[in-house]
Order: structure tokens, then sequence, then C-alpha cells
């Protein structure tokens, strides 16, 4: 079966890039996913046959090298990137000899890494609390000149975007070195006696410390983030008993079972091979009819007349209206339900013989909602989607046209777990994809098509540099992962996206306009990750200028998520609004194992602790609310707090 599968591969390897030319199969591959400035792009073609290439700054006209012979099956320089190249995305076309020019046969990423973390070690891996942790961390300058002020801390996992939670331990970190000075090319090994003091009380644990490379007279640029391996840590006079590192279940994400893999999950009343429901439309918009189907086999083993009762009950158990038919009931039936107010209902169906016992019963949950006609949502990451399982299945329901944009690709939400290792600018790169071939997949198990699904790559942990210290195009921001001022993803819905103000807000205003939304759905504006809050900030700002610009109502709706952890100091001032969203038990069922999708995040571990069908919850998982007044109190998030 190996053999087999390897073979399937490799042959899905060759068509890769593929086109044909006289009868040929030709193509060309690069080395390398992202460069490093200063570093050479090669390739190979897949046919010897003799052409040029020529590479284009990807999204635009600019051609970087042109008409560089290439031949044969090697890899084969083509291209010096210069140290002062644009970073991004770069495009290669080829034209064979005495043949037709073929746009992008491949493309590859330009980043520029300043200093890298180039391995971290500790002492040792098992620790007793009380143990001393003593690091040997290298860095290198990774850039053509001189670098000066370098501070390299060591400190508890963290990410510097990501304020504490108010109940959070005060942070610490040791400083390994504040005030270093590397030549280009320069290595250097640092090493800590006591950096830190490991601590566990009751369990073992498995402890994960962060090294970050910063100029020391700007705090707040981060050169590099890595970190160490796990110290496995347990109390004192405790047996050797260890906490698993983190795991995924799935080697791909074909494999997560669907719905119909554990019938378990649903309480008896919910089960009958004899009643079977269309659990496919199970959530309604207000003031439209309310049309639930089903279909009746005929039971075995019974006799004489069946009845078919229904009734609708409230969520507090009330009967709302019921009906009853005798006779021939097998095939398929439809009840109406008449306008009802938004809230969670039962439809409860049974078969009755003539003395009246019941033969077989099933019941389908149903929610009616006050929904918008249209719903652009934007997320600061892939998975932020998942706080919005019942509006996401009610749009797709009732055929109310829903978009997302993922501002970030989430590069650094998880990169270092994916890979066992620090994350370097193509493994973040590619990292991002990973979490975008998640979105796609959770989303589609919601029934969202990949038409309706927009990525703009912006670095992970960045919005808010760019929101404070980066408005123009001019200057756009480095970033400390992907370490590229440019979106380099090919799947970017705009190709080479500048890590600007400007250029996020123009974009948010290009969604919205494109898809004219009802209803906008962002993060909060008081949350303590800067990519949520500033998700906010960007697409208010786009609405604000549009109101201005005569081309967006006031009337749009603003929906944000609960704030998850408040961040210090700076408070919106809007007026808000709690806006409940009532989830059929269905679609609460399809949000939970959407989420599931997302297994670079928690390596599938909710899965093992699956929520049974009675105790999901019926409203979407976290509180959302309406900004009454967010086309006003401009300029309130134009400074830092302080």
């Amino acid at each position: 079966m190996q053999f087999l599968n390897f073979i399937r591969l490799f042959l899905l390897y060759l068509t890769i890039l593929t086109i044909p030319i006289d009868g040929q199969i030709t193509g060309a591959i690069s080395d390398c996913t992202n460069y490093n400035v200063g570093e050479n792009v090669r390739i190979r073609l897949q046919t010897p046959i003799l052409a040029t290439v020529r590479i284009r700054y990807a999204g635009g006209s600019e051609t970087v090298a042109d008409n560089i012979p290439v031949s044969g099956t090697s890899y084969m320089d083509i291209w010096k990137i210069p140290t002062d190249a644009r970073l991004g995305r770069y495009e290669v076309d080829l034209t064979p000899k005495n043949g037709e020019r073929i746009a992008d046969v491949t493309s590859f990423a330009v980043h520029r890494q300043l200093a890298k973390v180039i391995s971290v070690e500790l002492d040792k891996t098992f620790y007793t609390a009380g143990d001393a942790v003593n690091p040997t961390v290298v860095v290198r300058n990774t850039s053509d000149r001189n670098l000066e002020n370098l501070q390299v801390e060591f400190e508890a996992s963290t990410y510097p975007w990501i304020a504490p939670a108010p109940d959070d331990p005060p942070m610490w970190k040791t400083l390994m070195t504040s005030a270093l000075s590397l030549k280009p090319g320069e290595e250097r090994t640092l090493h800590v006696d006591k950096a830190a003091v490991v601590q566990t009380d009751k369990e073992p644990v498995a402890i994960y410390y962060s090294i970050v490379i910063r100029d020391s007279l700007r705090p707040e640029h981060i050169y590099d983030l890595a970190f160490a391996p796990p110290a496995f840590t347990v109390p004192l006079n405790t047996p050797p008993s260890k906490e698993y590192p983190f795991l995924y279940l799935y080697s791909h994400l074909s494999d997560l079972p669907k719905s119909e893999a554990y019938r378990q999950f649903y309480p008896p009343e919910y089960v009958s091979d004899v009643i079977h429901f269309d659990v496919s439309h199970t959530m309604f918009p207000e003031n439209t009819p309310v049309v639930l189907s089903y279909s009746v086999s005929e039971p075995q083993g019974t006799h004489g007349v069946l009845t078919l009762r229904t009734k609708v009950l409230d969520a507090s158990g009330r009967e709302i209206e019921s009906a009853a038919v005798a006779g021939s009931i097998g095939g398929n039936h439809t009840t109406s339900v008449r306008d009802e107010p938004a809230g969670l209902y039962r439809l409860h169906v049974e078969l009755t013989d003539a003395s009246a016992n019941v033969v077989a019963h099933n019941q389908l949950e149903f929610s009616v909602n006050k929904l918008p006609k249209s719903i652009l949502v934007f997320c600061a990451h892939q998975d932020d989607d998942t706080a919005h399982p019942g509006l996401i299945r009610a749009a797709v329901e009732n055929h109310i046209p829903i978009h997302f944009v993922y501002f970030t690709s989430g590069d650094a939400g998880g990169c270092d777990r994916f890979y066992m290792h620090s994350c370097d600018a193509a493994r973040a790169m590619d990292f991002g994809e990973v979490r975008m071939g998640e979105a796609l997949a959770s989303l589609g198990h919601l029934g969202v098509p990949r038409e309706s699904i927009s990525f703009l790559g912006l670095p992970d942990g960045g919005m808010e540099q760019i929101w404070f210290d980066h408005m123009h195009d001019s200057n756009p921001y480095l970033s400390v992962l992907l370490a590229s001022d440019h979106s380099p993803y090919r799947e970017a819905a705009i190709l080479n996206l500048a890590y600007t103000r400007d250029s996020v807000v123009k974009a948010a205003k290009d969604f919205i306009l494109k898809v004219k939304p009802d209803m906008i759905v962002t993060g909060h504006p008081d949350e303590r990750h800067v990519d949520h809050r500033t998700n906010n900030w960007f697409v208010v700002k786009a609405m604000q200028e549009l109101v201005r610009e005569g081309t967006l109502s006031r009337d749009t709706q603003l929906l944000v998520d609960v704030v998850y952890g408040p961040q210090p100091g700076l408070r919106a001032p809007y007026q808000m609004k709690r806006a409940p969203m009532f989830v059929s038990g269905e679609a609460a069922k399809l949000g939970q194992e959407a989420a599931w999708y997302y297994e670079s995040q928690d390596g599938n571990h909710q899965q093992a602790n699956i929520i049974d069908f009675r105790k999901l919850p019926r409203e979407e998982p976290y509180p959302h609310f309406l900004i009454l007044d967010w086309y006003g109190h401009e300029g309130w998030n134009e400074k830092r707090a302080q």
C-alpha cells in the first residue's frame, strides 16, 4: 500500500505546473519557495528544451530580468536577488525556442531576514520542579549590513502581539544580551545559566520557552521569534509520567470523519429508522414561511390504520400547533409553520396504531432569526470564523450571499509546533498556506463555496504595527516571521499587497463595494489580540470613508464578536447592543465538526471531547454585538494607549 501511495504521489508531482508544447509536457520548478535577498534563484525545466525566461513582480508589469537562457532538467541560476529587491511574490514566464511565451510557469517569494535564531538548546529534556534551565542559543546576522543593539530574550512561551489575560501571572524575561553587535553573516553563541527555574505544583507539564531578538533602542521592532524544545517537567516526588507533546490526529484533512460516523451522538428521541428528516434546512429567517420536510417508511409488523401526528413546540415546550393524518402515511411529507418570532423550536412527529400505541417517533430542531440580506465577514485569522457557525449556516441554507475575507494567513499560530522546529520565512509562508487550506475545508463543510473566500496575506501579529506605524505605501511594515513587507502568497486576493494602513483600508473598501453587504462582521474593537482589534479598526475606517464618499449607507449593520480577553488601556467609545443568534442542533453540530478542520490549531484534541447533541450551545458559541454608531468617533484609536 505504501508503494502504491508513493507511485500516486510521484505521478501527481509530474503533472504539477505542466503545459503541453508541440506534444511535449514542459514546465518549470524553482528550488525554493521563498528566497532571502542576496540568494540565487534556481529553476529546472521538466523537459530538456531550449528556452528563455522572464521574471516579473507579480501583480504588475515590472520586469526584473529577461531573456535568460535555460535548458535541460538540472537546476540553473537565473537571478541573483539584489539586496534592495522588492519583497513579495515574483512570477516566471517561459518562452521555448521557436515557441510562444507561457506566463507564470512557476513563482517564488522574496523576503528580507535581518537577524535569525539559528538554534535553541536546553541543557536537558526532563526537569523536576525547582530545576534551573540553562539554554544555549545561536543567533546570526543574515543581512548585508552591521546590526547593532540586538537584545536577545529568553522568556515564557509568548506571542508579543497578544496582551496577557487579566488573571495571567506577571510576564518574566531573562536578557541573554542587551547590546549585541553582529557583522554581516556573523553568528554568536549565547549561553545563560539559570535563565529560568521550572515550576509545576500538581501534575506533569510540558513547558515551552521563547527566544526573541529585538532592537533594544526600539523594543517594538522584533527581528525574530523562536521556540525552544519542550521542557518536560514533573513536581517533586512525583512518578515520572509525562504530558504528551502536541500531536495531530490526521495526516490529511480529507481523513476527518463525516457526520454520519457517530450516530450515538444523537439522543434516542432524535433517531428513527422510520421517520427521516431533511436536516439540510433547519435555520430560517423571520417573516417567511417555515417548511420542514421528512419521509416516512411503513414500519414492519404493524396492522390496521396508522396515524401520523405532528406538533410544533417552542423552547419552553409549549405546543404551538399540531396536526394528524390517518391512512397511507408512507413517502414524503412537509409541515408548514406559521410566522414565529426569533427563537428555537422543535417539530415532533410520531406514528400511532389503531390502539394509540406509539409505533415510531422522531423530532427535528429548527431556529428562526432576524437575518440580513447579504453578509461580509472579515476575520483576523483562519479559525476566527468558528465564532459564527449559526450565522454561516443560516446564510447558506437560505441562499443569503455570504463572503469571507481573512486579513492574515495565521503564519505564526502554531508554525513551530507544526514543523517541530522554529519557523523561518519559508516555513512561515508554507504554514500560512496550511491554515488557508484549513479555512477552505472548514467553511466548505458549512457549505460556503470557494469563490466566496478571500485571503489578503497580512502578517500574523503585525496588524497593529501596520495600523500605527506604517500608514503609507512608501513605508511598508517588515513582518517578523514572513520577513516580507508585501503579501508573498500565490493565493492572495491582491498579489503583493503592501503591508500599510492605506493598502489594507483600500482593500477592505474594495471588498465592501464589491459585495455590497447588508451586514459586516468583524472582531471586537477592544480584543487583547492586536490582530482581532485592528481587524475591526481597518474595517470601520473603510466603512467611515465609504460613508463620506456616499457609497455606503449608515444603515449597514456592523456585528462584532465577544471580547475573548480585553486589551489593557484603550477602550472603544461605541454604543453596542447584544445580538443573539439562535442555532439549531444540526447547525451547531456542523459548527463543531467545522472546527475540527483547524487541525494545526489544536491537533483535533476537541474531537477527543465531542460535545454531544444535547449539550451543544443553541446560541452562537460566543455572544455577538451590533455596534450602533460605528460611523462616529473617528480618530479615537489613532494613537497607542500609554
